[in-house]
C-alpha cells in the first residue's frame, strides 16, 4: 500500500491550515498480481450493505437509475454526488469516533484484506490530530474537476472522480478511486485535502 502525506499551512492561517493524505490500495497501483483472487472478490455477485453501514441511496430530491458496476457503467453526475458524499461522511464519522471498524466495513473487499481498522486509524492520524472535519459538506454539492470515467490498469478497471467542497475557511478537495464488487462501486483509493483547525 501506498502513502503519501503532506501539510501546507496557509500564510495568513493562524490556527488553520490544509491536510492532505493518500492511501490506494495494491490494486489501485498494479500491484495485486493474483488475478484470479481478485476476480472472485469483484465479481462474486451482488453485495449486501454491511450491517453497519448504508450504502449510498438516492437523495428525496434526485432520482436516478443506479450504475451496474459488474458492466463497467458510470453513474450518472447525480448518483455520484451521493456516492462521494456517502464515501466522505463515513470516512467524517471514522475521524470524529477516532475509530475505523465501519469505514473499513464499508471498503472493497480487496482493500479490506490489505489492511485493518487499526492500520487506517494510523495513517490518517494526522487528520484526527488536526481536529479535521468535513461535517459540513453534508448540506453542500461536490463540483467535480475532471469528468468521472472508469480506467484500466494492469487489467484492472477503477472508477475514478475528482472534485472539491466549498468548505470554509478552505475548500476541501478530493480525488476517489472505486472498484467493481458484483454490482456496487466500492472505495479502493483517497486523497482528500482538508482544513485542519490546529497544528500538532
Amino acid at each position: 500500500m501506498k502513502q503519501i502525506r503532506r501539510i501546507i499551512f496557509g500564510k495568513n492561517s493562524i490556527g488553520s491550515g490544509l491536510i492532505a493524505l493518500s492511501i490506494i490500495a495494491a490494486i489501485g497501483l498494479g500491484c495485486f498480481c493474483n488475478k484470479e483472487k481478485l476476480n472472485q472478490l469483484t465479481n462474486s455477485g451482488s453485495s449486501s450493505p454491511s450491517p453497519t453501514t448504508s450504502a449510498p441511496s438516492p437523495s428525496a430530491t434526485k432520482s436516478y437509475t443506479k450504475a451496474d458496476a459488474s458492466k463497467s457503467e458510470i453513474p450518472s453526475d447525480d448518483e455520484m454526488q451521493d456516492i462521494v458524499k456517502q464515501t466522505l461522511l463515513d470516512f467524517n464519522d471514522a475521524l470524529q469516533k477516532e475509530d475505523f471498524t465501519e469505514f473499513h466495513a464499508s471498503i472493497s473487499k480487496v482493500w479490506q484484506k490489505q489492511t485493518s481498522p487499526e492500520k487506517l486509524k494510523t495513517n490518517f492520524q494526522n487528520f484526527i490530530d488536526g481536529d479535521a472535519d468535513l461535517s459540513s459538506i453534508k448540506s453542500m454539492n461536490a463540483k467535480f474537476t475532471s469528468p468521472t470515467q472508469v480506467t484500466r490498469s494492469t487489467g484492472v478497471k477503477t472508477l475514478e472522480t475528482k472534485g472539491e467542497y466549498p468548505t470554509s475557511p478552505n475548500t476541501s478537495t478530493f480525488e476517489l478511486k472505486y472498484i467493481a464488487q458484483g454490482k456496487e462501486w466500492k472505495l479502493i483509493g483517497l486523497n482528500v485535502v482538508t482544513t485542519v483547525k490546529k497544528r500538532y
